[in-house]
């Protein structure tokens, strides 16, 4: 059985303002024709969604269970190289951070099937938390990004070919 083996190469990140209609896969995938794409990502962190969990254990027995809480999200870490001319989706990062505004986030995985349709699509609400430039010698200067997600994350599947 072979393995099957996504590549993260070919992802892209999309910021589109907080007021897009993204309530279904439809229209998430009509608001890439206008949301910014963000240059060159070196890395992006990992998307998590957690549950508190509460253990009750009773004193007389070795019986236990377990009480699920509320959905927590992650903070999510975007690695750019930057782009001071970057007018479209560091610029629109940098905004969000400078005036507490949210954006919608898109993350398109590649489609590993090469028939350009889109790969699977993430898409959550964000807040920008911190930005930082890194200038180290012999590298390129890099700009980091941390989001706080902070609406569900919604799953849309690649486009199946025809």
């Amino acid at each position: 059985m072979a393995i099957k083996v996504l590549n993260s190469q070919g992802t892209k990140i999309y910021v589109a303002p907080a007021a897009t209609d993204v309530s279904d896969c439809d229209k998430i995938k009509a608001a890439l024709a206008a949301a910014k794409v963000v240059g060159c990502p070196q890395s992006l962190g990992e998307i998590t969604e957690t549950r508190a969990v509460t253990e009750y254990k009773c004193l007389s027995s070795n019986e236990s269970a377990k009480a699920l809480g509320a959905i927590s999200r992650g903070s999510l870490e975007i690695g750019l190289l930057l782009d001071p001319e970057d007018a479209a989706g560091q610029k629109e990062l940098k905004d969000a951070f400078a005036n507490n505004e949210e954006v919608i986030v898109i993350i398109e995985l590649p489609d590993s099937t090469g028939t350009g349709k889109h790969g699977t699509l993430y898409t959550f609400k964000a807040g920008v938390s911190a930005v930082g430039t890194s200038i180290e010698q012999d590298a390129a200067i890099a700009y980091k990004v941390t989001l706080e997600i902070s609406s569900a994350i919604t799953e849309c599947p690649k486009e199946k070919t025809p």
